[in-house]
């Protein structure tokens, strides 16, 4: 009877361990620590059952491992840039996929293995006006003293024409933009370059204008 008894709390309290795959976190950094949220601190037999305690957690993104320890610091940063050197340690990331949803402003996601210091294990395809890693730039060109007339989708005081092509992106119907730059303006335009004729002399009646529009081409 004690005996049934005890199978029936090992069955209760049983943890089912999670399977880490070797792919899910990069090579080590050796010689450095991460600094900032520290989630918890653990120590473990090694740093595979470190790496398991990471998976368990969602908010953890990398650990700090010691061997001599066994010490298992994990950590809600990624980033190297708060590293600090350490001997003692090294620094494992754990890879993100596209279950993580990492591709911003409409860009789609695939999955694909990538290099064993890289923490993305996946590739976005964005949208024309987006590039990056997970298409998070704004990319535009422009044609200088150009302009659209007849084809506005907008206006608004602008700074930059970084945040012109912004205030594009977000405005529902903008397609391109004209900026005046000695004005700080911002005209938004329906159309395209490609679909109606710039008028090329507009630095005539706007001084300082450039016609900006969308760049599908990110550089490599």
């Amino acid at each position: 009877m004690l005996f049934l008894a005890f199978l029936t709390l090992v069955r209760l309290f049983h943890v089912v361990p999670i399977t880490v795959k070797q792919e899910a976190f990069t090579l080590p950094t050796v010689g450095y620590r991460l600094t900032g949220t520290e989630l918890k601190t653990k120590y473990t037999q090694s740093t595979f059952f470190c790496a398991n305690e990471c998976v368990r957690l969602d908010e953890c993104l990398a650990y700090n491992y010691k061997h001599e320890n066994g010490t298992c610091q994990l950590m809600a940063t990624a980033d190297l840039s708060t590293a600090e050197p350490d001997d003692d340690f090294q620094i494992i990331r754990k890879k993100l996929t596209c279950i993580d949803q990492p591709c911003m402003h409409g860009g789609t996601c695939q999955d694909e293995p990538t290099s064993v210091y890289d923490v993305r294990g996946y590739r976005c395809t964005c949208p024309c006006g987006r590039c990056g890693p997970n298409c998070d730039k704004l990319h535009f060109g422009q044609v200088e003293n150009a302009c659209i007339y007849l084809f506005n989708a907008g206006y608004q005081k602008v700074e930059s024409q970084q945040e012109c092509m912004s205030f594009c992106w977000d405005t529902q119907g903008c397609r391109s933009a004209d900026y005046i730059n000695s004005q700080g303006a911002c005209w938004l335009n329906s159309v395209t370059g490609d679909e109606e004729p710039l008028t090329m002399d507009c630095d005539k009646w706007y001084p300082g204008v450039a016609y900006l529009f969308f760049n599908c081409t990110c550089d490599a």
